[in-house]
């Protein structure tokens, strides 16, 4: 398993400003009898499978709150810390997880996590362990996929493109053929595509090494990317939607845009925003700038953190093993939350199987693909700030689109807005 600059080095970072990790701190007295465990999350219909756990265990009974989602779990978090209110679990995305440890929030689940070590996908393993430490039970992956309109390609004799090459030339061809209709969008607001695809060119946003970080955002791999994504938008052959607006909705809808990067979980989407769509989508890799490769970002993906702050860690990493590896739990998510679980087995479920979205034209492969792009994920270090970072690269590259300045200088923007927010919370930045 890689060392993702592991947690030894992130503790040696943030030691000016947060000591040593509470992860090993002494916990409180198991107490006898029935307990409670607060539990944060923003899966859909977690209530439903957090019911199935109570009433099986009815001496550990667990209390969910839906109210804080995915963007802003840090900031509720480290506020719950700052009051003392933590919850004893909660949801995490895996790029937000270097910040609950080095901020103390997320405990150390290894001891729950070793027998499970050999059911769960290396991704997702690589994303919650640090330094042979595991601070998550991983919940599920975000495998990327090009996502196609196949009545709109065969339409205008637009070739599925497998290299970014042929992407840009696809664009360039629809363009052509169907004015007014686009291959895509360079969504401004969706800083977790555009790290993935910075990823996929070999660029590291963050790195540590000897306990110190450093940030390359706008290192030369990045600057690929960029100088990609903005030479197709002045050439004006793709869109500039936001993604998840009701513009991007409605051109999903009517074919406007006529493919979407995104992740595993992106059909029940397509269905909701476009069900006239059923049968016409296809799902492929994501285009490589090499013909041949088969490499792939990080984008999306969660865990379950027990916290520092929880009187009962042994039923909460109990629970939270159940929750990710249980098949009855794995189950309860698919039929509502359209999971693509990170437990090897549940990948194997008929409920899973059966459960593809009808939105795809040929479903029967789906999930195995899935599978294989996980395998093809590139290894990656997310910083203390990614939450920060994505919300200035939105505003940045927003400003960028708008403005029509270079997609170049927006990331030279987001480089020094990124440092100087991990200075000012005390991190030694190189």
């Amino acid at each position: 398993m890689r060392s993702l600059r592991r947690i030894a080095a992130i503790t040696a970072a943030s030691a000016l400003t947060i000591g040593a990790l509470a992860g090993c701190a002494a916990q409180p007295a198991e107490s006898d009898g029935p307990v409670t465990l607060r539990y944060w999350s923003w899966a859909p219909g977690i209530e439903k499978i957090v019911a199935l756990w109570n009433d099986e265990n009815p001496d550990i009974q667990v209390e969910v709150n839906t109210s804080t989602g995915g963007a802003d779990i840090v900031a509720k978090l480290s506020a719950a810390k700052e009051a003392g209110d933590l919850p004893d679990l909660s949801n995490t995305t895996y790029e937000n997880l270097p910040n609950l440890i080095v901020n103390e929030i997320a405990a150390d689940v290894t001891d729950a996590m070793e027998p499970y070590q050999d059911q769960v996908a290396p991704a997702a393993l690589e994303l919650t362990t640090f330094d042979g430490v595991s601070y998550a039970v991983p919940q599920g992956t975000g495998p990327m996929f090009l996502y196609y309109r196949t009545d709109v390609f065969e339409q205008h004799g637009i070739e599925v493109p497998t290299t970014w090459d042929e992407y840009a030339q696809a664009a360039r061809d629809l363009a052509a053929a169907a004015p007014g209709t686009y291959l895509s969008t360079f969504a401004p607001n969706d800083a977790q595509v555009f790290n993935a695809l910075s990823q996929q060119a070999g660029a590291e946003w963050w790195s540590l090494d000897g306990g110190q970080w450093s940030v390359d955002i706008d290192s030369d791999a990045s600057q690929q990317v960029a100088d990609y994504w903005n030479g197709l938008v002045d050439e004006g052959v793709l869109a500039t939607f936001k993604t998840n607006t009701p513009e991007w909705q409605a051109a999903i809808a009517n074919g406007t845009l006529a493919s979407w990067i995104s992740a595993v979980w992106a059909p029940p989407l397509i269905a909701q925003n476009a069900p006239d769509t059923t049968g016409l989508w296809g799902a492929v890799r994501i285009p490589q700038w090499e013909a041949g490769e088969q490499i792939s970002g990080v984008v999306g993906g969660s865990g379950t953190i027990v916290t520092t702050a929880t009187e009962h860690p042994e039923q909460a990493r109990e629970f939270a093993i159940w929750l990710n590896n249980h098949e009855d739990a794995i189950n309860a998510y698919i039929e509502n939350a359209s999971i693509w679980p990170a437990n090897l087995a549940g990948r194997e479920l008929p409920a899973l199987r059966d459960s593809v979205s009808p939105v795809l034209a040929e479903p029967e492969g789906f999930f195995d693909l899935a599978g294989e792009i996980d395998d093809e994920i590139v290894p990656v270090t997310f910083g203390p700030n990614t939450a920060a970072a994505n919300s200035a690269f939105n505003d940045i590259f927003s400003a960028a689109v708008s403005r029509g300045t270079p997609f170049r200088d927006a990331l030279v923007e987001l480089q020094a807005n990124v440092v100087a927010d991990m200075n000012n919370l005390g991190y030694e930045v190189d």
